[in-house]
């Protein structure tokens, strides 16, 4: 399925996203990199309840094809 399909048989009013780059606590490349971000405490709480409202993904997509969004500044 492509998550063009996804998001149509969900909602569009139904899908949340949140850009990773403005979420990053912090990163690290190894062998097994990780990287940390910041979300939601609710969805952090349920991750592990198998009836949880929400599921949790993370799409990576070409920047180059991407509309610009503004970035968050503190």
């Amino acid at each position: 399925m492509k998550l063009s399909e996804l998001i149509a048989r969900v909602g569009d009013d139904n899908v949340q996203f949140q850009m990773l780059a403005e979420s990053v606590e912090s990163a690290r490349v190894s062998k097994n990199s990780s990287i940390s971000f910041f979300t939601d405490r609710q969805k952090v709480e349920e991750l592990d309840n198998v009836e949880s409202e929400y599921v949790g993904m993370i799409v990576w997509l070409p920047r180059k094809k991407m509309p610009a969004f503004p970035l968050k500044k503190d």
